[in-house]
């Protein structure tokens, strides 16, 4: 159900706390209410969203997108999301029942067998004697052994056989080491990260104004492997508004494949991307 921020929880009292997520610079913006202190950090960072206090249960529930996330999620068309649910709260397990009810009809169906099971040859045969658990043939000219006196003598200790060869454990064979995987590095405009990370920009170096300008970027760390984590992109100048879009990379390739808007007036922007707290020019781009 949708959430009014606007209306107050009870006439005279303050209005409730709604911050909302700024995934781009990692950061809570307070949409309205008193003094507060922030919630903490969301489990999806990169997901736009809005979060408010409820007073009475002391706790923070997700609501729908305040002024500031609908704002946000229109600048960054394409480039966000909003994440489907907030954190699942800790709901009480059911409840166990009681093992009693199972014992009890446990031993009333074990009872009604069991008389089942003496009753049966007294039915079947109202005359007939029952049987002795435990006969003894008796034959004649021998006589009975008493239960439990031993018959044969102590059994001779067994030896083993000479023919049966000895078991000899087999070694285990180790496991090859498995090696790095490394990614093959495309051809484009690149720039080297003082660590050592590898941008490399593929894509046009021209765009019509009002159009997207489709770039793929591939980042290679030192090592020869695929990069992970929050890539950015930005064209213009960094003193004005900038257009802004950012992603994930592929963590099994190392690419990121985004438009970007070509809002600007005409002329030659540069274009820049922000990845391990670097921000760096990689290329000017021409808006006609």
């Amino acid at each position: 159900m949708a959430v009014n921020l606007t209306v107050m929880d009870v006439v005279g009292r303050q209005e409730a706390a709604v911050f909302t997520w700024n995934p781009v610079e990692q950061m809570w913006v307070q949409e309205s209410g008193g003094a507060a202190k922030p919630p903490p950090a969301p489990h999806d960072v990169h997901a736009i969203q809005t979060w408010f206090l409820d007073v009475d249960e002391n706790e923070w529930i997700q609501t729908v997108l305040g002024p500031m996330g609908r704002q946000l999620a229109a600048q960054w068309r394409g480039a966000h999301r909003i994440p489907d649910a907030a954190i699942a709260r800790q709901t009480k397990g059911p409840q166990k029942r009681s093992p009693l009810l199972f014992i009890v009809a446990g031993v009333v169906l074990v009872a009604l067998i069991g008389g089942v099971a003496v009753a049966a040859p007294g039915l079947m045969n109202p005359d007939a004697t029952p049987a002795p658990s435990n006969p003894t043939v008796v034959t004649s000219g021998n006589t009975p052994a008493p239960v439990g006196t031993p018959t044969a003598g102590p059994a001779a200790e067994q030896t083993p056989d000479p023919t049966q060869a000895p078991t000899t454990p087999v070694p285990a064979t180790p496991r090859p080491t498995a090696r790095p995987v490394t990614i093959p590095r495309p051809a484009g405009i690149s720039v080297t990260l003082s660590g050592g990370t590898t941008v490399v920009y593929t894509g046009p170096l021209a765009v019509n104004r009002s159009a997207y300008l489709p770039g793929t970027f591939t980042v290679i760390l030192a090592n020869g492997r695929p990069a992970s984590g929050v890539f950015t992109i930005m064209l213009g100048n960094l003193s004005q508004p900038l257009r802004t879009v950012y992603g994930s990379l592929d963590p099994a390739k190392g690419t990121i494949a985004m438009d970007v808007p070509a809002t600007l007036p005409a002329g030659n922007w540069p274009l820049y991307f922000k990845f391990e707290g670097a921000t760096v020019q990689i290329a000017t781009i021409a808006v006609r």
